[in-house]
C-alpha cells in the first residue's frame, strides 16, 4: 500500500526543478534516412530503438531488446538474473555495461552491472533507447565501460495525459502499470509512473524443479521546467534463488530481496545554457538468504585449510550501498572547435549489516565484511573537442583522467582514458565512422570481495586495460540502409572468475574481433524488413555462442500493427556439454480499438529453442551442464490512454 501512497504523493507535487528533454530522437528519425547522422554521433557507434519500433515490436521490458542485440549474449546467471556477456563468453556478472535512465547511471554500485535491479525495466513510459559501443562516458560522469545503454523517458510536455497498461501471460506472469503526465499552470510539467510485475519461471534439472519466480515494483518521477530537471527512480525486487550457491544445484529454501532508488537534479546556467550542474544520490540494499543440506559454495567464506568446517549449509547477508555524485561541465567554441570541459566526483560507501554462515556442525559465524574495502572516491577531469576539417569530415577527441582513492589497505591510483575518432561523409549516401579508444576498468567491490582466496595478495587486483578500435561504413538512401561494423578489442589484465575467485589474466592479452552486418529496407510506407548477422573471433576457449543474428519484419494495415522476428545464436561445445543452435521465434499483433485503446497479443520463443547458459554442480570445478535461459510464453496486453 505504501507504494501507491508514494505514487499519489509525487503526482501531487507542484514544486520542482526541470527542463525540457532534448527531442534528439525526432532529429535522428528525420535525418538518418537521408544522411549518416546519429542521435549523438560524437559518442560513437550507436543503435537506436525508436518509440515506434518499441510499440510495433511489442518490446515490454529492456531485456526483450537485449536478447537480440548483436555481439552479445543474454544469459541467465545462477541467481536467475538475466546478464549480458560479450559474444563467445559467459559471465555471471558483467562489469563493462553501463545503464542510464535519461542522464543518470543506474548500474549497480556493488557490481557495476545493470542486471540485478534494472535489466527488466518496463518500457511503456520510455520514449526511445540508444545503445553505444565503445567508451562514451567521458562527459557523463560515470564509471568507464565499453557498452552504454541510455533509456530516455517520455517527455511530460508531449504526453500530458494518463495511460494504463495491463498484461497477462502464460505460466501466471502478469504486469500492470499506470502513468500520468501534466503541465501545471505555473509552467512546471511532470511525468509519474508506477509498475508492478509478477513473473513465474521454472526449469527442470534432473528430476527436480528450479524456481525463478519474482515480484517487482518500479516507480519513476520526472519534473521539468525551463533550465532544470529532477528525476526520482525506485525499484524493489523479491525473487527465488534459482540455483543459487547450492552445491547440488537445487536450494532447499531461500529468497533474494533488493531495493534501489536514486534522486538527481540537473540545471543549466548562462544565457546559452552552456554551464551544466548535476547532483545525484543513489541507494542500494540487498538481502540474501539460502539454505541447502548439501552445502553452499560461498567462496569468500571458505578456508582452504579447513573446508569441512567452513562450507556453510545456511547463509544470510544484508548489505547497503550509497553513492553521492556531482558533475560540472562547460561547453564553448573557439575557432571552429566545439569544446566540452568538466569535472565530476563520486563517493561510494559499502556497509555490511549482516554476513552470517551456519556450518554442518550447526555453528553460527558472523563473518562481517569480507575485507576492509568499503569506501571509494573517484575524482575526474575530462575534455572533449570536435572540429570540422571540411564539410564532410568531422574529427573528435576525448580525454579523461580519474583519480581513485580507496580505503581498506588498497592502493590509490589514477586511470587515463583517451579516444579519437572521425566521421567522414564523402558521398551523399555513403560515409565512414571510426574510433580508437584506450580505457581502464577498475575492480569493483564485488570483484574484490570474491577475489582468489588462494592468493595472499588477492585484494590488489589490477585494472583491466582496454584498447578498442571500431570502423563503420554506412550506405543509406530513401528506402534502405546498409551498415558494416568492425570491432577489434584487446584487453590486458582481464579479470576472470576462476573456481576459487576472481584473478587477473597476466600471461597473455585477450583478443576479440567481430563483424556486424545490418540491413534495413522499407518495403512500403508501413512495412519494414531488418536483417542482422554478426560473427566473433575470440582468443580464448568459447563457452557461449559467437555467431548470430536476426530477421525482423514489421507492418501496419488499417487498425492492425503486426511483427515477427527470428533471433539466431549458433551452437557451441564446452568440455562435455553440447549446446544446440538457438532459434527464438516471436510473433505479435496489436489492434487499435480506438485512438485511445488497443489490445495486443504476442508469442515469444514459439519454437521452444531458447539460448542456454552453462552452470556447474559441485564444489569448485564441478560438473558442467546447461539450462534454457527463457521459456515459451504468450502474452495478452491492453492499453488505455486518457
Amino acid at each position: 500500500m505504501y507504494k501507491y501512497i508514494l505514487f499519489i504523493f509525487f503526482i501531487c507535487i507542484n514544486f520542482m526543478y526541470a527542463q525540457n528533454i532534448d527531442t534528439l530522437l525526432q532529429e535522428y528519425e528525420s535525418s538518418t534516412k537521408k544522411s549518416l547522422k546519429t542521435v549523438d554521433e560524437k559518442l560513437g557507434n550507436v543503435t537506436i530503438y525508436s518509440q515506434e519500433e518499441l510499440k510495433r515490436m511489442q518490446y515490454t521490458t529492456l531485456s526483450d531488446i537485449l536478447k537480440e542485440f548483436p555481439i552479445n549474449n543474454f544469459n541467465t546467471n545462477k541467481l536467475g538474473v538475466s546478464n549480458l556477456s560479450l559474444s563467445g563468453s559467459k559471465t555471471d556478472v558483467s562489469g563493462f555495461f553501463r545503464l542510464f535512465i535519461n542522464d543518470h547511471e543506474v548500474s549497480s554500485i556493488y557490481m557495476q552491472s545493470p542486471s540485478f535491479s534494472w535489466i527488466n525495466l518496463p518500457l511503456d513510459f520510455v520514449d526511445y533507447i540508444e545503445v553505444y559501443r565503445g567508451n562514451s562516458s567521458f562527459a557523463l560522469g560515470s564509471d568507464a565501460g565499453i557498452f552504454f545503454i541510455r533509456v530516455y523517458t517520455k517527455n511530460p510536455l508531449k504526453e500530458n495525459g494518463s495511460q494504463i497498461v495491463g498484461t497477462i501471460a502464460s505460466h501466471g506472469t502478469n504486469s500492470k502499470s499506470i502513468s500520468h503526465a501534466d503541465v501545471l499552470s505555473n509552467g512546471w510539467s511532470y511525468l509519474a509512473y508506477f509498475n508492478n510485475s509478477k513473473v513465474h519461471e521454472k526449469q527442470n534439472y534432473k528430476t527436480q524443479q528450479l524456481h525463478n519466480n519474482s515480484s517487482r515494483n518500479y516507480f519513476y518521477f520526472n519534473g521539468q521546467k525551463e533550465s532544470s530537471s529532477v528525476n526520482f527512480g525506485y525499484t524493489d525486487l523479491e525473487k527465488d534463488n534459482y540455483t543459487g550457491f547450492a552445491l547440488d544445484v537445487v536450494p532447499d529454501d531461500g529468497k533474494i530481496k533488493s531495493k534501489n532508488y536514486f534522486f538527481d537534479i540537473t540545471s543549466y546556467f548562462l544565457d546559452d545554457k552552456s554551464l551544466k550542474l548535476n547532483l545525484s544520490y543513489d541507494f542500494n540494499e540487498l538481502q540474501y538468504e539460502e539454505r541447502n543440506s548439501a552445502g553452499l559454495e560461498i567462496i569468500p567464506a571458505l578456508n582452504m585449510a579447513s573446508l569441512g568446517t567452513t562450507i556453510p549449509k545456511e547463509y544470510y547477508q544484508n548489505t547497503q550501498f550509497k553513492k553521492y555524485s556531482g558533475l560540472l561541465s562547460k561547453s564553448f567554441s573557439i575557432r571552429g572547435n566545439n569544446f566540452l570541459i568538466g569535472t565530476s566526483i563520486q563517493n561510494k560507501k559499502y556497509k555490511t549489516k549482516q554476513n552470517t554462515t551456519v556450518n554442518f556442525l550447526n555453528t553460527t559465524t558472523e563473518i562481517g565484511a569480507f575485507n576492509g574495502f568499503d569506501t571509494e572516491t573517484i575524482s575526474s577531469l575530462f575534455i572533449q573537442d570536435d572540429y570540422k576539417l571540411h564539410d564532410d569530415l568531422l574529427v573528435i577527441g576525448n580525454a579523461k583522467v580519474d583519480k581513485y582513492k580507496r580505503n581498506g589497505g588498497l592502493e590509490d591510483f589514477n586511470t587515463e582514458h583517451y579516444r579519437i575518432g572521425a566521421i567522414y561523409s564523402p558521398l551523399e549516401h555513403f560515409g565512414l565512422k571510426s574510433f580508437v579508444t584506450k580505457t581502464s576498468l577498475a575492480p569493483s567491490f564485488y570483484n574484490i570481495d570474491y577475489s582468489d582466496i588462494t592468493n595472499p595478495n588477492r585484494l590488489n587486483l589490477k585494472n583491466q586495460e582496454y584498447k578498442y578500435y571500431t570502423i563503420e561504413g554506412v550506405y543509406a538512401d530513401e528506402k534502405s540502409r546498409l551498415s558494416i561494423l568492425y570491432n577489434d578489442v584487446k584487453i590486458e589484465n582481464f579479470i576472470y572468475y576462476t573456481p576459487v575467485g576472481f584473478t587477473n589474466i597476466n600471461d597473455h592479452t585477450i583478443k576479440t574481433k567481430n563483424w556486424i552486418f545490418d540491413y534495413t529496407y522499407e518495403l512500403s510506407l508501413n512495412h519494414k524488413l531488418e536483417l542482422n548477422y554478426f560473427t566473433t573471433k575470440l582468443s580464448e576457449t568459447l563457452n557461449n555462442s559467437n555467431k548470430g543474428g536476426y530477421i525482423k519484419f514489421t507492418g501496419e494495415y488499417d487498425k492492425l500493427d503486426y511483427f515477427t522476428s527470428l533471433i539466431y545464436k549458433n551452437a557451441y561445445r564446452f568440455t562435455t556439454v553440447n549446446v544446440k543452435d538457438s532459434y527464438n521465434l516471436n510473433l505479435g499483433f496489436t489492434y487499435h480499438l480506438s485512438k485511445h485503446q488497443s489490445i495486443s497479443l504476442k508469442g515469444e520463443n514459439l519454437l521452444d529453442k531458447s539460448t542456454k547458459s552453462l552452470y556447474k554442480e559441485g564444489l569448485f570445478t564441478g560438473t558442467p551442464f546447461a539450462l534454457e535461459d527463457y521459456q515459451r510464453e504468450v502474452t495478452l496486453s491492453m492499453k488505455w490512454v486518457f
